[in-house]
């Protein structure tokens, strides 16, 4: 028995002020109720060999909890109470503020998660996706539990809430006892948080180039461009790209680490969301090396825009992405996961089932006409992470 509680929020939602609030709020959120402390709540589910915990990102907040279908009374009280009546006990509240401080801390010797950190901050500014999923220790350190309880009320409401419930059961039933447990749970004015998660913008107009020391022996290359969003049909060929500069057999791996030994890894990462994301290249390489990364991947993006994918690069791509996501789909958390999040962003809860078709309709004239739309050669960010 699954349950997806997802919300829109995430650092959309956030500010450079309270930016790393939404990993609090979710984190919290399973630390105490009114009738219910963390330990009771743990206790309670393990005692039914169920699972729950929740999840703070870039465009979503929630709850997931997982239980037999006998259980499924237990699973759904839990849920709600975590859900509408937080108390955010405050010694519960410093000690999670000191796990993601410690988290910030040790994110920085992760010098991938540090380049792409700096290719955001550069490619979308001190706004939106710029910001980082856990804050900054200045941003964490100022927060008070009177803030998690104001954008609580603001974002945890049913007017902003999809919940998913999927396993053996009788849908009439499931809803009655939604519909009671969440009895008087009252919308909130959150039109001015929906806005703001609407905006994004992007602040480079021409190659920019940032640099950071980490006391480190490897470097780390991130180059990032300007990408598409959830709703834009561009996002499937952008995601054929990924996955053609991405495998074992892919393009940048054969000649970036295989044929030229420039790297330790390498790889392409697509990133959509609510609003326009971006499409990165990315490899783990020696210091000295790392100028002639740069210039392979400027290369490969050129070639991206002139020539595109080959018929069988785009032949692997879409059987890999559409293997994947039919595996996944034969999850029941993962469904119930894609599913709560499809309807939450407004795409419908259909729509993976419709992705395969989207995905093999591509062309390859569509992917080179993406890569001309994306991989600019004049508007892109350069991080480099180097000892």
């Amino acid at each position: 028995m699954e349950f997806r509680a997802a919300f829109q929020g995430g650092v959309l939602a956030e500010t450079a002020e309270n930016n790393g609030i939404t990993q609090m709020l979710a984190k919290m959120l399973l630390k105490g109720t009114k009738t219910r402390d963390a330990e009771k709540i743990a206790t309670e589910i393990e005692s039914v060999g169920g699972h729950i915990d929740s999840y703070g990102g870039n465009n979503s907040f929630g709850v997931n909890a997982e239980v037999l279908s006998s259980d499924f009374a237990t699973g759904l009280d839990l849920v709600a109470d975590v859900l509408l009546n937080p108390t955010f006990p405050v010694d519960p509240f410093e000690r999670e503020r000191e796990v993601q401080i410690a988290s910030i801390s040790s994110q920085k010797d992760n010098l991938l998660k540090s380049a792409s950190n700096a290719m955001r901050r550069t490619l979308f500014g001190n706004i939106g996706y710029g910001l980082d999923t856990l804050g900054t220790e200045e941003t964490v350190t100022k927060l008070q539990v009177n803030d998690l309880k104001a954008f609580h009320q603001k974002l945890v409401a049913p007017n902003n809430c999809v919940l998913a419930i999927f396993g053996d059961v009788k849908a009439t039933e499931v809803k009655a006892a939604v519909e009671k447990v969440f009895a008087g749970w009252g919308k909130t004015d959150n039109a001015a948080i929906h806005e703001q998660m609407t905006h994004q913008r992007f602040i480079i107009s021409a190659p920019t180039r940032i640099e950071e020391k980490r006391d480190k022996k490897q470097a780390v290359v991130v180059i990032g461009y300007r990408a598409s969003t959830l709703f834009g049909e561009d996002r499937y060929a952008l995601d054929l790209l990924q996955e053609a500069c991405s495998d074992l057999g892919s393009r940048l791996f054969l000649r970036v680490r295989e044929k030229l030994g420039l790297a330790y890894y390498v790889g392409a990462q697509h990133f959509p969301g609510l609003a326009p994301g971006y499409f990165a290249f990315y490899a783990g390489t020696e210091p000295t090396k790392a100028a002639q990364v740069e210039q392979e991947f400027l290369k490969e993006a050129e070639l991206l825009r002139t020539e595109g994918l080959t018929a069988e690069e785009l032949k692997r791509g879409k059987a890999k992405i559409i293997g994947s996501k039919k595996i996944s789909r034969q999850d029941l958390g993962s469904l119930a996961s894609l599913t709560s999040l499809d309807e939450l962003y407004v795409l419908g809860y259909q729509r993976t089932e419709l992705d395969d078709a989207k995905f093999e309709a591509v062309t390859l004239e569509q992917v080179k006409a993406v890569a001309q739309k994306y991989l600019k050669p004049d508007a892109f960010v350069v991080s480099v992470v180097k000892p």
